[in-house]
């Protein structure tokens, strides 16, 4: 009998450490996946603010713009990406709370299952309880060897005893534990589901502000072309004029008319900045991409677009700083606003709509210098910097080298 109670008292507490080792190790898997999902929420919450802060700039405006439409584009798609995320979320709570329940319904099975046999421990104390009974059944040993081994079960019970004292308390502070967890994860549940539904407001409205700005830039269609080709003749004439400089620059002369070679500076600033592919700081310490690298014809309306960099759009004022250390070839002013062209090298950063510049030519920059402020359009309010990277006279997709965000 009391062998079979020692077997079934340790089956009990095998299965509950390993039910207990399991338990944590769920709850680690699931908390790390529970704090991707809320970084990742943190993250587009930050990306969201920031394009609404944008947007905000211009809203006193009454005319619409492409720049305006493609934020609306991306905070409808970030929103959409944050509800997501929240389901994700919820449906991660909800896995948690099941295994939560069956997590309590195993511990109160142990903990009586624990009692019972607790019980029964104190029942069989009660029959030998006296001092007189334990020393009478080592002084019944027939020989020293059998009251040695009778002194160590006597030792031994009394020892389990306490440990299922222990084990008890063990098993009902875990319970409550785990009643607390399933009540913090129910109200975590609540939580996101009011965050959830507040997003499908938000985003209700910037799709009807995203209609809106739609049929307003349709309406317009012919003024935005008309538009898109002043802007695009300004560009033309600005990249002959930064390929006249480069050119200038490959095909340097010393006084004996021979074409210099690069340095070995120069050498190794190239393969520095070929290393920094993907890594390169953005021109802009916040921004949002709306407008991208390559010609391509807009997803709603119809019209061509022809971008040799990227456009970011920022905040009023906006510091502009270098992606890389090099030399600044040249300021170039242009009837509105400014452009600045850095040498690295092989390659060439251009900074187009400035409006204070805080370099000249022949300065060396470093990475993340300073270098001028955005331009802001009076008419639109909008604030955009136009980035460009080339290879000699080549446009590169400045994307596939910034850092990504």
């Amino acid at each position: 009998m009391q062998f079979r109670n020692k077997i079934l008292a340790l089956t009990i507490i095998i299965s509950i450490i390993g039910f207990n080792s399991f338990m944590i190790a769920q709850k680690k898997s699931n908390k790390k996946t529970k704090s991707q999902l809320q970084y990742q929420q943190r993250k587009i919450e930050r990306k969201i603010n920031y394009t609404k802060k944008l947007l905000n700039e211009t809203k006193s405006r009454k005319r619409s713009s492409l720049n305006q439409l493609s934020l609306l584009n991306k905070q409808v798609k970030e929103r959409k990406n944050l509800i997501n995320s929240y389901n994700n979320e919820i449906k991660l709570i909800d896995n948690q709370v099941i295994f939560n329940k069956e997590n309590i319904n195993n511990l109160q099975k142990s903990l009586e299952e624990l009692k019972k046999e607790y019980a029964e421990l104190i029942y069989q104390s009660y029959k030998s309880r006296s001092h007189y009974d334990q020393w009478m059944f080592l002084f019944a040993s027939k020989d020293f060897y059998q009251a040695m081994r009778r002194m160590r079960y006597l030792k031994e019970y009394n020892a389990y005893r306490r440990q299922k004292a222990q084990q008890i308390v063990a098993t009902q502070q875990n319970l409550k534990l785990e009643i607390g967890s399933l009540e913090k994860q129910k109200a975590e549940r609540l939580g996101l589901l009011i965050n959830k539904e507040n997003e499908a407001k938000e985003l209700e409205k910037d799709k009807r502000q995203k209609q809106k700005t739609l049929a307003e830039l349709q309406q317009k269609e012919k003024d935005l072309k008309k538009k898109l080709k002043k802007q695009n003749d300004e560009w033309n004439k600005l990249n002959k004029e930064i390929q006249r400089l480069i050119e200038e620059e490959i095909n340097r002369k010393d006084k004996n008319n021979k074409k210099l070679p690069m340095s070995p500076a120069e050498v190794q600033l190239s393969k520095d900045f070929i290393a920094n592919v993907g890594k390169l700081p953005w021109p802009t310490q916040r921004g949002s991409i709306t407008s991208h690298y390559g010609k391509y014809s807009h997803p709603q309306l119809h019209v061509i677009i022809d971008n040799k960099g990227v456009d970011f759009r920022c905040e009023q004022g906006a510091i502009i700083r270098s992606v890389f250390d090099g030399t600044v070839v040249k300021v170039l002013k242009l009837p509105q606003y400014k452009a600045v062209l850095i040498k690295h090298g092989d390659y060439y950063t251009v900074y187009n709509k400035m409006n204070d510049v805080f370099v000249k030519a022949g300065d060396k920059v470093t990475t993340k210098q300073k270098i001028g402020a955005v331009w802001t359009d009076k008419e639109s309010g909008e604030s955009v910097l136009h980035f460009e990277l080339r290879k000699q006279m080549y446009p590169q997709n400045p994307e596939k080298w910034l850092i990504h965000r």
